[in-house]
């Protein structure tokens, strides 16, 4: 069965693959819709798992945004920097007292 219009526009539109150092490009944070596509859930997950706080990445909110850091979200994906532990990993997008 050939593809419609439709369907031949949406199967080549690929997104791009999300490698450690496109990861590591979007900065020291990046936004939930970023994260979750990074993560390959859809937005709608994403922001359903951070309403329930289960979502796999530690996140803040800035003012109704929700900002998620790329260092535990490499880690997540265990792709930290050479040593660096994914403990470290995670520990360094804490705020210090």
């Amino acid at each position: 069965m050939p593809l419609q219009s439709g369907e031949e526009a949406a199967a080549g539109e690929r997104e791009p693959t999300w490698t450690a150092a496109r990861v590591r490009a979007l900065g020291a944070s990046t936004d939930l819709a970023t994260a979750a596509a990074v993560l390959g859930m859809s937005r709608s997950a994403a922001y359903k798992l951070i309403r329930r706080d289960a979502f796999p990445v530690p996140h803040f909110r800035v003012g109704a945004h929700y900002r998620i850091p790329t260092a535990p979200l490499l880690a997540v994906l265990h792709l930290h920097d050479p040593g660096t532990t994914p403990e470290q990993a995670a520990g360094a997008a804490s705020v210090p007292p």
